[in-house]
């Protein structure tokens, strides 16, 4: 007899345009309104149609599981999950909070991106510094300059 094997992707799939559907008929109870003058609801219909989409083109893209992931359990090599990886990326998120409202956005950009990078063990500090002082640059040019986000580069306590 032979079970249907559901893969990780098409599970996500599953997952990301269940959510989307409910995201847009969520929407659709608010006001939509026009192009030129969105109601409440425009936006979340606009991203729950787009993860739908999204979700639908995981599904359709991921593949079957192949041979050697239907093999038994004890062939399997399993590795656990990547601790580094998700303690950078929290810490990351949490430096950015703690400096951007203490340090400004210069130094909570650098911070945020350098750690973030740490996550990866092929990362070296010089690797991870290069790519936050290039991040850096970006996010002043947009953010800063750009759309005038008002956080200070720099705000010193």
């Amino acid at each position: 007899m032979r079970f249907l094997r559901v893969r990780k992707d098409h599970a996500a799939a599953a997952l990301i345009a269940a959510i989307g559907a409910c995201v847009a008929g969520l929407g659709l109870t608010y006001q939509m309104g026009t192009l030129n003058q969105m109601g409440a609801g425009f936006m979340p219909v606009v991203y729950g149609v787009l993860m739908v989409i999204v979700g639908a083109a995981i599904g359709l893209t991921a593949r079957r599981p192949s041979e050697s992931s239907t093999a038994p359990l004890e062939t399997r090599t399993a590795t656990g999950p990547e601790w580094r990886g998700w303690l950078c990326i929290v810490a990351s998120v949490v430096a950015f909070v703690v400096l951007g409202s203490h340090g400004g956005l210069v130094p909570a950009t650098f911070v945020c991106v350098f750690v973030a990078a740490q996550g990866d063990r092929n990362n070296t500090w010089r690797s991870s510094s290069a790519l936050a002082a290039i991040v850096l640059v970006f996010t002043v040019a947009v953010f800063h300059y750009g759309l005038q986000v008002q956080l200070p580069l720099f705000q010193w306590l």
